[in-house]
């Protein structure tokens, strides 16, 4: 099933003293970010991953990846945090387990090894993050997060190129998850294949 979309949100350049209502006209269809209906598939896609599967009371750890230095980065992070703060429990949580929303940013003068351990982080969601200046930035969190056998996904489907292993893409009028199979198994996820079969695959680039 796949889910309807609310809003979208790109990055282009923009004045530090933009707002969120100023930027709305200026719009266009590039990046589609809709925590709900994300939170919905990353619920179903859970069904189908066998080396997360825990015990009733546990936690599931989803670290959102942003930038404080980047508006539509913090915007995406303010996005999750109020989505988790209007559920309850029970909505917001999977297969038994609790889901958490933790910030981790990107711009911390920590680690990002050090803040993914800290928090325990199971599962990373990578925001749109400003890169032109820092071409070696996402490889690096791609390289930490096969290392801590961390999983990723995104709503940016260029990330996917760049090794994140799920993808929430918007396409012909509907939502579809895109799998990194490469960078997923790197990762340490393990999908059946019933779950292959329903989701597009795609290659990390070189």
């Amino acid at each position: 099933m796949f889910l309807s979309l609310v809003f979208l949100l790109i990055q282009p350049s923009f004045s530090s003293a933009l707002s969120r209502s100023d930027y709305q006209p200026q719009l266009q269809q590039k990046y589609y970010l809709n925590p709900a209906s994300e939170l919905q598939l990353l619920k179903k896609l859970l069904v189908f991953e066998r080396n997360w599967k825990t015990s009733s009371g546990e936690i599931l750890v989803i670290g959102i990846l942003y930038q404080k230095s980047s508006q539509i980065s913090s915007w995406a992070l303010e996005d999750w945090l109020n989505l988790q703060q209007s559920l309850s429990p029970e909505e917001f949580s999977a297969e038994k387990a609790r889901l958490v929303i933790q910030p981790v940013d990107l711009d911390s003068a920590q680690p990002l090894e050090k803040i993914l351990g800290d928090l325990k982080v199971r599962l990373l969601y990578l925001t749109p993050l400003e890169l032109a200046r820092k071409p070696g930035l996402l490889p690096a969190v791609i390289k930490t997060c096969e290392k801590l056998r961390v999983g990723t996904l995104t709503a940016v489907p260029e990330y996917l190129e760049a090794g994140v292993a799920l993808g929430f893409v918007w396409q012909k009028d509907r939502y579809q998850i895109v799998i990194n199979l490469e960078a997923s198994r790197a990762q340490g996820l393990n999908f059946s294949s019933q779950f292959l079969k329903l989701t597009t695959v795609r290659k990390t680039n070189g």
